[in-house]
């Protein structure tokens, strides 16, 4: 597959960006200007980076899908900057006027659909909305079914691929895998070396392709969602280490930290600055000038937000949220 240089400096970009974010949320929660566990990115920016790219390209019109807990930025390639930054900071502002937070997020309208708080079982809710897409006749429009290595574990996501599979639905599973669910590591989690053979079992393509890898990411994304859009329902996993703990403030007392002083040898942003520089499209001078102006944008964003109006108790409250009537009754 062939990547134009402005695509190519579009996935540095956003790398770059994700990685600005993520070191701009754990300063704001060190320093007590944003509350709530945030489970932070750092180390995974070419997933995000990948999966935007794929979406952009695809030829598929729509895609639905959920937020996940460490690739923020394709929550903010759906709703928006400020819609994503007034939620992750309590505002009314946010595309839930603040009261849903980070991974609860919700944006119909923008292909955002709510994820449960038991991990595990949101890949059930897609497969009832690819479901629902191949009743209404709704062409080139997928579910894009985003998890965790630890998340996939649970029963239910069995479950979402047997249907899917058993009615052809436009689903496309998509596996994280940042090596660590919470405090387990993969190992201790399954036998299999890569999550997606489980794809065989139900009698659909599975691929794994290296999560550090934008290019690669963005093409083994794009396949699935082809396949998915001729409901060929398939799963990609794309492996890459979590830097940070599984939230910020995190101690990680689970595992060896040592991995923290080689960390140039391992992020993927340096290793996509050195095949950029190879093929002569990005310099010194550029690397310097992407991560400065990324720098600016996400400062302007959060340092604006902050000055929006917070959510009310009005709006916290409002059952109407959860509830499609008033049977909800009063809280």
């Amino acid at each position: 597959m062939s990547f134009s240089n402005e695509e190519l400096l579009d996935m540095y970009s956003d790398m770059v960006n994700a990685r600005v974010m993520g070191e701009q949320i754990i300063e704001y929660i060190k320093s007590g200007r944003i509350a709530g566990a945030i489970h932070p990115s750092i180390g995974q920016e070419a997933i995000s980076a990948g999966v935007i790219q794929a979406f952009k390209k695809s030829p598929v019109k729509k895609n639905y899908g959920t937020c996940t807990h460490r690739s923020q930025r394709i929550s903010i390639w759906r709703m928006g900057w400020k819609p994503f930054v007034g939620e992750l900071l309590g505002r009314s502002t946010g595309v839930n006027s603040g009261v849903s937070g980070e991974y609860h997020t919700t944006d119909i309208d923008g292909c955002t659909i709510p994820a449960t708080g038991a991990l595990g079982n949101t890949w059930g809710i897609l497969a009832g909305v690819a479901w629902a897409l191949k009743q209404q006749g709704r062409k080139d429009e997928i579910c894009f079914a985003p998890y965790g290595d630890g998340a996939v574990q649970e029963g239910a996501t069995y479950e979402a691929m047997n249907i899917a599979t058993l009615y052809k639905l436009p689903i496309l599973f998509f596996v994280e895998n940042n090596q660590i669910a919470m405090s387990t590591p993969t190992t201790q989690e399954t036998v299999l070396e890569n999550i997606s053979d489980r794809a065989a079992a139900f009698n659909m393509r599975g691929v794994t392709v290296d999560g550090n890898d934008p290019i690669a990411v963005c093409e083994a994304i794009m396949e699935g969602m082809d396949l998915a859009a001729k409901c060929e329902p398939n799963i990609v996993e794309a492996k890459t280490f979590r830097w940070e703990g599984h939230f910020i403030g995190d101690p990680q007392t689970y595992r060896d930290l040592s991995f923290r002083d080689h960390l140039d040898d391992i992020d993927p942003i340096i290793k996509y600055e050195n095949v950029l520089k190879e093929q002569g499209v990005i310099d010194d001078r550029m690397i310097v000038k992407v991560h400065d102006d990324e720098r600016k944008k996400v400062q302007d964003i959060f340092e604006g937000t902050f000055n929006d109006a917070p959510a009310t108790e009005e709006m916290v409250m409002d059952y109407n949220r959860l509830y499609s009537n008033d049977c909800g009754g009063e809280l």
